[in-house]
């Protein structure tokens, strides 16, 4: 097909209108495009100045040599540049429009060598005869000019916010000069603007350091903490940082400074087309990291990062030589549901060489020989058991993960109206998730318990099953175990603390008989006296004379009997 062809099947006019939409009207737009002219230019320095009509952009590049280069920059779909850019970075030559297009821009002069051309931006694009004549605006000046300078005419608004996003706090606003650090230096008023590459570009753990296509390859850990991100790949595309929707726990910086291993979108590169180069990208990212995860020794493997490998790369993760697994910490008296069924930090281990690992759950066989599993408690057997380990990434088909298993002793008697939970110790051994162990092993004196439902509010409605425990002290510390302060149901933590404290006091009273609670009324005494009876005396009876605090109450009764009450 000839030009004259393709000319018949566009319709220039329109075309040429409907760049104006091509642009966002955003500041750091037209300053990434400035900035990338700069670059291909073969600029080292900019300089920008501001005032209250405008700006003036200046870089030291080559410039606009004749009225050649100056045509190249107003015409659409030219760009003058050598074959290598035009190779490398395929410019689509509508950059400098993104100022003509401004709504608030009022005029552009561009002034290179010995010639100058000044454009109005609202006749640009509404009078055909303007920019058809468009030489009739170039005109010679008595000086050369070094480089190229770019007046611009606009609303204080727009040098306002050209100021703010050069100077702002990169935590909140990410300036277009960010990632120049090697190519130009920039200056805003004579202030040297920032051109660092941006925090969240790079890895916070850097695990590997490559070449892809000629080109600085970053791939490791998006956060210390082993958080996701929605934006895991970052291309440097000379100097403009292009971010990559890629949702997984790693970040890989690809810095483009020759070559075209990806194609960034135009115009502004505002994104990277999703084609074959960036899916061979992305695949280069997966083998390099299950290179590094094969190769290299576990004891340096980042545990967080291999987790996120496995959780992002299952597939190819099946068949790494390391997974991940986290000591259990063994439960200490007093511990909360949270605090009572976490571990030590994740550490990496070879399948050759697993430590012993177990299921979190308890298979608990009933005294009618039923089993159960129960979520909560594998942590206090830990004492009996020694050093265990929970799974947290690996293939579970490789590995052996027990299952333990209690047996618990008879019931242990209590008053009318006690819960029927408490236990002689058992008997306790490891086997499968539907096997039993081969062999049982005593619990002897230590206290055990399982449940699945915690609480925050009430230790009744908890379903525990304890083994080996006083139950008077079982009330008083290990019941908070199941105490669960993070499902608080809009209440506060204090409310719900006092309801539990509260809650197991009243247990306690349950299983001592004769006793009533510290705020007791009449009707919590009264339900002491036989029927018929009357309470005649009551006298409060405290550890010491020292001593505020109330530990019984005496009542004498009208039968001449008294009857003894802790108070609980």
């Amino acid at each position: 097909m000839s030009s004259a062809q393709i000319t018949g099947l566009i319709n220039p006019m329109r075309l040429r209108l409907g760049i104006k939409r091509a642009f966002t009207g955003d500041i750091s737009e037209i300053l990434s495009e400035l900035l990338q002219n700069s670059q291909r230019a073969g600029a080292r320095n900019v300089q920008i100045t501001t005032d209250d009509s405008g700006f003036i952009y200046q870089d030291d590049g080559r410039g606009l040599r004749d009225e050649a280069d100056f045509e190249a920059i107003v015409k659409l779909g030219e760009s003058g540049w050598d074959q290598q850019i035009e190779e490398e970075q395929q410019p689509m030559g509508l950059g400098l429009h993104s100022l003509l297009a401004h709504e608030v821009v009022e005029s552009v002069c561009f002034t290179s060598n010995l010639l100058s051309l000044k454009l109005d931006a609202k006749r640009w694009w509404t009078d055909e005869q303007y920019a058809v004549n468009w030489q009739d605006n170039l005109g010679v000046i008595s000086f050369p000019a070094p480089g190229l300078n770019i007046g611009v005419t606009c609303s204080k608004g727009l040098t306002e916010d050209l100021v703010r996003v050069l100077t702002g706090n990169p935590q909140f606003t990410r300036s277009p000069a960010q990632g120049y650090y090697d190519l130009l230096n920039i200056t805003l008023n004579d202030v040297v603007v920032h051109t660092n590459i941006p925090h969240p570009a790079l890895p916070q753990i850097p695990l590997i350091e490559t070449e892809y296509q000629n080109n600085r390859l970053v791939i490791g850990l998006h956060d210390k903490s082993g958080y996701s991100t929605t934006t895991g790949l970052w291309i440097n595309w000379f100097g403009q940082m292009i971010e990559v929707p890629q949702h997984g726990h790693f970040n890989a910086y690809l810095e483009v400074r020759r070559g075209r291993p990806v194609n960034p979108m135009s115009p502004s590169r505002r994104g990277i087309i999703k084609d074959q180069a960036l899916q061979g990208l992305l695949n280069f990212i997966r083998v390099a990291l299950a290179e590094y995860f094969t190769q290299s020794p576990a004891s340096e493997i980042n545990a967080l990062a291999l987790q996120g490998f496995y959780r992002d790369y299952p597939k190819q993760a099946r068949n790494l030589p390391v997974f991940v697994a986290a000591r259990r910490k063994p439960y200490e008296s007093g511990n909360d549901v949270g605090e009572a069924t976490r571990s030590f930090a994740p550490a990496v281990f070879t399948y050759e060489h697993p430590q012993l690992l177990l299921a979190e759950d308890v298979q608990v066989v009933q005294e009618d020989g039923k089993v159960f599993s129960d979520t909560y408690g594998l942590h206090t057997f830990l004492e009996l058991i020694g050093t265990a380990y929970e799974v947290l990434a690996a293939d579970q088909s490789r590995l052996s993960i027990q299952h333990l298993w209690w047996k618990p002793g008879a019931p242990i008697p209590l008053l009318e109206g006690c819960s029927l939970i408490f236990h002689e110790a058992g008997q306790w051994g490891f086997g499968a998730e539907k096997e039993p162990p081969v062999k049982w092993r005593d619990v002897g004196n230590h206290v055990v318990f399982t449940f699945n439902d915690p609480s925050n509010w009430d230790v009744d409605s908890v379903d525990f099953t304890v083994g080996g425990a006083d139950p008077q002290v079982f009330y008083q510390s290990d019941a908070w175990a199941a105490f669960d302060p993070t499902n608080d149901d809009g209440r506060s933590y204090e409310e719900m603390s006092e309801s539990y404290e509260q809650s197991c006091e009243r247990e306690i009273r349950k299983i001592i008989g004769n006793a009533v609670p510290q705020d007791f009324s009449w009707d919590d005494l009264i339900r002491f006296v036989p029927e018929g009876e009357k309470i005649i005396r009551l006298a409060p009876e405290y550890k010491s004379r020292r001593s505020h605090k109330l530990e019984t109450v005496l009542l004498s009764l009208s039968n001449d009997e008294e009857v003894r009450l802790r108070v609980i």
